[in-house]
Protein backbone atom coordinates (compact mmCIF):
# COMPACT_ATOMS: atom_id res chain seq x y z
CA UNK A 1 0.00 0.00 0.00
CA UNK A 2 1.43 3.52 -0.90
CA UNK A 3 2.19 6.05 1.70
CA UNK A 4 -0.13 9.01 1.89
CA UNK A 5 1.51 11.73 1.88
CA UNK A 6 -0.75 14.55 3.00
CA UNK A 7 -0.95 17.91 1.26
CA UNK A 8 1.43 21.10 2.68
CA UNK A 9 1.35 23.95 0.79
CA UNK A 10 4.71 25.73 0.98
CA UNK A 11 4.94 26.77 -2.79
CA UNK A 12 1.28 27.60 -4.22
CA UNK A 13 -0.04 29.31 -7.34
CA UNK A 14 -2.60 31.52 -6.18
CA UNK A 15 -4.09 33.77 -9.15
CA UNK A 16 -6.36 36.61 -8.34
CA UNK A 17 -8.02 38.70 -11.98
CA UNK A 18 -6.57 38.28 -15.93
CA UNK A 19 -4.33 39.79 -17.99
CA UNK A 20 -6.66 41.89 -20.38
CA UNK A 21 -4.96 44.89 -22.02
CA UNK A 22 -8.16 45.66 -24.05
CA UNK A 23 -10.56 46.31 -21.13
CA UNK A 24 -11.45 49.71 -20.18
CA UNK A 25 -9.21 49.82 -18.09
CA UNK A 26 -6.83 47.49 -18.62
CA UNK A 27 -6.59 44.46 -15.84
CA UNK A 28 -3.86 41.98 -15.21
CA UNK A 29 -3.53 38.63 -13.24
CA UNK A 30 -2.29 39.22 -9.84
CA UNK A 31 0.15 36.41 -7.82
CA UNK A 32 -0.60 36.93 -5.01
CA UNK A 33 1.01 34.09 -3.23
CA UNK A 34 3.96 35.71 -1.40
CA UNK A 35 1.07 39.08 0.21
CA UNK A 36 -1.24 35.51 1.80
CA UNK A 37 -0.24 33.03 4.31
CA UNK A 38 -3.62 31.10 3.99
CA UNK A 39 -6.07 30.18 1.21
CA UNK A 40 -9.34 27.90 1.69
CA UNK A 41 -11.65 27.25 -0.92
CA UNK A 42 -14.93 25.83 1.05
CA UNK A 43 -18.55 24.35 0.10
CA UNK A 44 -21.35 25.00 2.52
CA UNK A 45 -24.56 23.97 2.54
CA UNK A 46 -27.00 27.21 1.31
CA UNK A 47 -30.83 26.71 2.02
CA UNK A 48 -31.24 29.97 -0.18
CA UNK A 49 -29.49 28.22 -2.94
CA UNK A 50 -31.74 24.75 -2.34
CA UNK A 51 -34.16 23.60 -5.66
CA UNK A 52 -36.17 20.12 -5.64
CA UNK A 53 -33.14 18.90 -7.89
CA UNK A 54 -30.42 19.98 -5.07
CA UNK A 55 -32.24 20.20 -2.10
CA UNK A 56 -28.85 20.99 0.29
CA UNK A 57 -27.95 23.55 -1.78
CA UNK A 58 -23.91 24.69 -2.07
CA UNK A 59 -22.45 27.89 -2.32
CA UNK A 60 -18.73 27.92 -2.34
CA UNK A 61 -16.16 30.68 -0.52
CA UNK A 62 -12.97 31.59 -1.65
CA UNK A 63 -10.93 32.94 1.38
CA UNK A 64 -7.53 33.87 1.59
CA UNK A 65 -5.39 35.14 4.61
CA UNK A 66 -3.69 38.34 3.53
CA UNK A 67 -0.55 40.52 4.97
CA UNK A 68 -1.69 44.18 3.92
CA UNK A 69 1.55 46.16 2.33
CA UNK A 70 1.36 49.63 0.76
CA UNK A 71 3.45 51.03 -1.91
CA UNK A 72 5.01 50.10 -5.30
CA UNK A 73 4.56 46.32 -5.56
CA UNK A 74 2.07 46.56 -2.91
CA UNK A 75 -1.19 43.92 -1.93
CA UNK A 76 -2.72 47.16 -1.88
CA UNK A 77 -1.39 47.99 -5.37
CA UNK A 78 -2.35 44.86 -6.95
CA UNK A 79 -5.82 45.04 -5.18
CA UNK A 80 -6.19 48.29 -6.52
CA UNK A 81 -5.43 47.14 -10.32
CA UNK A 82 -8.13 44.32 -9.96
CA UNK A 83 -10.86 47.07 -9.14
CA UNK A 84 -12.97 47.42 -6.13
CA UNK A 85 -15.57 45.84 -3.99
CA UNK A 86 -18.44 44.09 -5.99
CA UNK A 87 -15.98 43.34 -8.87
CA UNK A 88 -16.81 39.72 -10.36
CA UNK A 89 -12.72 38.63 -11.32
CA UNK A 90 -11.19 35.29 -12.63
CA UNK A 91 -9.21 33.10 -9.97
CA UNK A 92 -7.07 30.03 -10.33
CA UNK A 93 -5.68 27.72 -7.54
CA UNK A 94 -2.66 25.05 -7.46
CA UNK A 95 -1.38 23.45 -5.02
CA UNK A 96 2.16 24.55 -6.71
CA UNK A 97 2.55 26.44 -10.53
CA UNK A 98 3.35 22.90 -12.16
CA UNK A 99 0.78 22.54 -15.20
CA UNK A 100 -1.91 20.71 -14.05
CA UNK A 101 -2.04 17.16 -13.53
CA UNK A 102 -3.64 13.93 -11.35
CA UNK A 103 -1.35 14.90 -8.36
CA UNK A 104 -1.61 19.18 -9.03
CA UNK A 105 -5.04 19.89 -10.21
CA UNK A 106 -5.95 23.03 -10.92
CA UNK A 107 -9.06 25.01 -9.30
CA UNK A 108 -10.49 27.64 -11.90
CA UNK A 109 -13.53 30.18 -11.29
CA UNK A 110 -15.28 33.58 -10.62
CA UNK A 111 -15.14 35.42 -7.50
CA UNK A 112 -16.67 38.77 -6.44
CA UNK A 113 -14.07 40.92 -4.44
CA UNK A 114 -14.88 42.28 -1.02
CA UNK A 115 -13.64 45.23 0.40
CA UNK A 116 -10.51 45.07 2.66
CA UNK A 117 -8.84 47.36 5.29
CA UNK A 118 -6.57 49.84 4.65
CA UNK A 119 -5.29 49.11 8.13
CA UNK A 120 -6.12 47.09 11.26
CA UNK A 121 -3.55 46.73 13.59
CA UNK A 122 -1.53 47.42 17.35
CA UNK A 123 1.99 48.34 17.89
CA UNK A 124 4.17 46.73 16.44
CA UNK A 125 1.80 44.45 14.62
CA UNK A 126 1.41 43.48 11.20
CA UNK A 127 -2.06 44.41 9.65
CA UNK A 128 -3.66 40.93 8.62
CA UNK A 129 -6.86 39.85 7.50
CA UNK A 130 -9.02 37.71 5.73
CA UNK A 131 -10.45 38.44 1.83
CA UNK A 132 -13.23 35.89 2.26
CA UNK A 133 -14.96 36.04 -1.47
CA UNK A 134 -18.01 34.79 -2.64
CA UNK A 135 -17.66 32.07 -5.76
CA UNK A 136 -19.75 33.18 -9.05
CA UNK A 137 -20.84 30.34 -10.84
CA UNK A 138 -19.04 26.64 -11.31
CA UNK A 139 -15.57 25.76 -9.77
CA UNK A 140 -13.44 23.75 -12.29
CA UNK A 141 -11.07 21.05 -11.27
CA UNK A 142 -8.15 20.33 -14.21
CA UNK A 143 -6.22 17.49 -13.46
CA UNK A 144 -4.29 18.05 -17.45
CA UNK A 145 -6.50 15.04 -19.09
CA UNK A 146 -10.47 16.48 -18.60
CA UNK A 147 -11.79 19.45 -16.58
CA UNK A 148 -14.92 18.90 -14.50
CA UNK A 149 -17.37 21.14 -12.94
CA UNK A 150 -18.94 20.63 -9.52
CA UNK A 151 -21.46 18.11 -10.71
CA UNK A 152 -18.59 15.93 -12.43
CA UNK A 153 -19.83 16.98 -16.09
CA UNK A 154 -16.68 16.91 -18.26
CA UNK A 155 -16.66 20.71 -19.73
CA UNK A 156 -14.35 22.24 -22.42
CA UNK A 157 -11.65 24.65 -21.47
CA UNK A 158 -13.02 27.74 -23.60
CA UNK A 159 -16.44 28.58 -22.40
CA UNK A 160 -16.64 26.17 -19.18
CA UNK A 161 -20.58 24.71 -21.06
CA UNK A 162 -21.14 21.45 -20.66
CA UNK A 163 -19.13 18.94 -22.80
CA UNK A 164 -21.10 16.98 -25.15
Amino acid sequence: MPTIKPIKLVDPWIILGEDDPIATPPTVAVDVKCFSKGIHLLGEEDDALATFCDPLGYSWMLSIDFLMSIGPDSLDEALQSLGGPGTVIPFEFAYTNDPASASNPHWTGKVRLTAYPIVDAQINEPTEFTMEMDVIGDILRDDGTIVLNQAGEAVTREDDSVAA
